[in-house]
């Protein structure tokens, strides 16, 4: 019996998979935050008064800033990244003695496509390409960026803590929230302990309470198991104390080191805060800019900045200078960052288009493979 030709309507490509996980939806979510957070921010610098009078005000702080912090941003900017690198050479340990010169120019690329990329696709291309350079497994060098974020979220949980329990003048609703996020963090570091000493029963707790909810996806169940199985795996290799210790200081400095560069670019254009206030406004900045928005998180940082620095939360009243040290902040970095990263990317001799294709399928399988064949792969790597 010969097989039936399919009608040209069959043939043809038709859409795949949940429109959520489509990239016009990413990139049009992404525009409608960035939009939507610069038309909030500006609002609410504006009040009664014309917009035109905020621009002129964001332009005079332009005017009157003081540029000479640039070299010094740009240093401390550097030491951040080197000492991330540094950081990512002792999480990639258990698979083989790695150099923070060797590190350090994918974890560059990684954050340059961070910057390009939607979905912070960069990650996975920083994976891509070291994986690549070094012959080890992707599943593998996954699990030490997985551990890298669960560092980060620990010192970045402390300084946020901190700004919300002393800084002076906080409403009181805000006291409240301080201490009621004290004791989440409380929990989350039983939770974790619980998780690290008890992995496969925490996961299927986990994948248990994400299938009573009828608006997970199974798909988005398996990624969440493989990544909380994969980080797992990784976390158990680092059976030093020491390195643990080292790590952790590490983290804590590379954030101290990014509050330092909020605070340094609020005094360039004359707004003068306390580092406690810098600590709250760390917090909300890092944790903000995880929402879904364009690539390099345009928008998103410059209405954080206001949200936190205003006269309600710590006095401020120069509104449109925190707007504009916000965008000085933001480019002093996002412009040295993407040009170095490309720089590295240009010497692997990868084309753009195929680390990206080869990042959404990472991306991908990610949430598709099964979590027990991903932890064994890393397992016996490690």
């Amino acid at each position: 019996m010969s097989e039936a030709r399919p009608s040209p309507a069959a043939a043809a490509p038709t859409p795949s998979g949940p429109f959520y996980r489509r990239k016009w939806f990413t990139v049009s979510l992404g525009l409608l935050v960035t939009i939507g957070c610069i038309v909030v921010a500006l609002l609410a610098m504006a009040g009664d008064r014309p917009l035109g009078d905020v621009f002129r005000q964001i332009g005079d702080a332009f005017r009157q800033a003081d540029y000479r912090t640039l070299p010094l941003m740009w240093g401390l900017l550097f030491l951040f990244y080197w000492l991330k690198a540094w950081r990512w050479t002792w999480l990639l340990s258990p698979l083989g003695r790695f150099s923070t010169r060797e590190g350090f120019p994918p974890v560059m690329i990684g954050f340059a496509f961070n910057n390009l990329l939607p979905a912070h696709l960069g990650e996975f291309v920083r994976v891509y390409v070291f994986s690549k350079r070094h012959k080890v497994s992707n599943s593998a060098v996954l699990s030490t960026v997985v551990l890298e974020r669960i560092f980060d979220i620990l010192a970045i949980l402390g300084f946020f803590l901190i700004g919300l329990v002393f800084v002076p003048g906080l409403p009181e609703t805000m006291r409240n929230v301080a201490w009621t996020f004290a004791a989440f963090v409380a929990v989350a570091v039983v939770g974790a302990v619980i998780y690290l000493i008890w992995t496969q029963p925490f996961v299927r707790l986990v994948e248990g309470v994400l299938a009573r909810l009828p608006f997970v996806p199974a798909q988005v169940r398996s990624g969440v198991a493989h990544i909380m199985e994969t980080g797992a795996a990784g976390l158990s290799s680092l059976k030093s104390a020491a390195l643990v210790f080292h790590i952790s200081w590490n983290s804590v400095l590379q954030w101290a080191i990014n509050g330092l560069l909020m605070h340094i670019s609020l005094w360039s254009f004359g707004v003068e805060v306390s580092p406690l206030a810098t600590c709250l406004l760390l917090g909300v900045v890092a944790f903000g800019v995880t929402v879904p928005s364009s690539p390099g998180y345009f928008g998103v940082i410059n209405a954080l900045f206001v949200m936190v620095i205003n006269e309600k939360t710590v006095g401020v009243t120069n509104e449109p200078a925190v707007f504009a040290a916000s965008i000085y902040y933001h480019m002093s970095g996002y412009i040295p960052v993407t040009l170095l990263g490309l720089y590295f990317f240009n010497r692997t001799g990868l084309s753009v288009s195929q680390v990206q294709r080869e990042a959404e399928e990472e991306a991908e399988e990610l949430l598709e493979e099964e979590p027990p064949q991903a932890v064994g792969e890393a397992g016996r790597i490690a």
